[in-house]
């Protein structure tokens, strides 16, 4: 029987009912693995050290950069990790927007500041409005992401990211028009997508969007993957972000099913 390493995502990074959903769908795709005679053990990283020995694969769910740096190692030591953690690395916004743009995918303006010093704005119009972000990790709290339209505004954003000790900040364009949130697995195994928030469903090509969201996956190497993409009202679609094992929250049993299946043949292919 082989055995698979499921990884739990850092609380740091799960907060509130995100834990919950997080924990949820790695619970269901281990069931359904279990079901396949897979030997499943769901555990943090912290107590996964010892258990790595003769792992078949290592499903992680970790996301700060820590971590994913001691996985790396892991991965040059020849564990197998879904998602690799370099990939997973790749969704932080300090890597993001160049690979995006490196890949000719849609992508807003996207300055790097830190969050200790006096950022130059002269490429930033903050009268109309730009959003601030954390530079790493995509958000976890409502706080993570800020509307900003003064200097006064960058100022207490960049001086509480400083407090909660995110060193880095995106500095993002504003993208008006719907905002879509997608799911998918590599190779056009699922896609999901829904409208986040009030939407004037602006029409766009569905398959566009799914075309856009695996060449985003594939640039970045994710396998498991979710993000959101503006709809502009002209239809013109733009990625805002990517991330690396998302909860799977409005179709996780679905998702879980296909997410096992994939990693079955991902194991018997290795």
């Amino acid at each position: 029987m082989k055995r698979l390493l499921g990884l739990c995502r850092e609380k740091q990074y799960s907060p509130g009912r995100h834990q919950s959903n997080d924990a949820l769908l790695l619970d269901q795709i281990a069931h359904r693995l279990r079901e396949r005679a897979f030997a499943v053990d769901l555990m943090t990283l912290g107590e996964a050290n010892g258990a790595r020995s003769g792992v078949a694969m290592v499903l992680s769910m970790c996301q700060g950069r820590q971590a994913l740096e001691h996985l790396a190692q892991w991965e040059r030591d020849g564990v197998a990790i879904i998602n690799s953690p370099r990939a997973a690395l790749n969704t932080h916004r300090d890597r993001l927007p160049a690979l995006m743009i490196e890949a000719s995918l849609p992508f807003p303006q996207t300055n790097l500041v830190r969050t200790k010093g006096d950022p130059d704005l002269r490429e930033l119009d903050l009268e109309s409005g730009i959003w601030l972000k954390r530079g790493d990790v995509h958000a976890s709290v409502t706080a993570d992401v800020q509307w900003i339209d003064s200097r006064d505004r960058l100022e207490a954003g960049l001086t509480d990211f400083s407090r909660r000790g995110i060193e880095l900040a995106a500095l993002q364009a504003h993208c008006a028009g719907d905002e879509i949130k997608f799911y998918g697995v590599a190779g056009g195994a699922f896609f999901y997508w829904f409208y986040s928030g009030d939407a004037r469903k602006h029409p766009f090509d569905s398959a566009r969007l799914e075309k856009l969201a695996n060449d985003a996956a594939a640039a970045a190497g994710l396998d498991i993957f979710g993000g959101d993409v503006i709809v502009s009202p002209a239809g013109e679609l733009t990625l805002i972000d990517l991330n690396d094992w998302p909860s799977f929250a409005p179709c996780r049993e679905r998702a879980a099913y296909v997410i096992a299946d994939f990693i079955t043949k991902r194991v018997h292919a290795s």
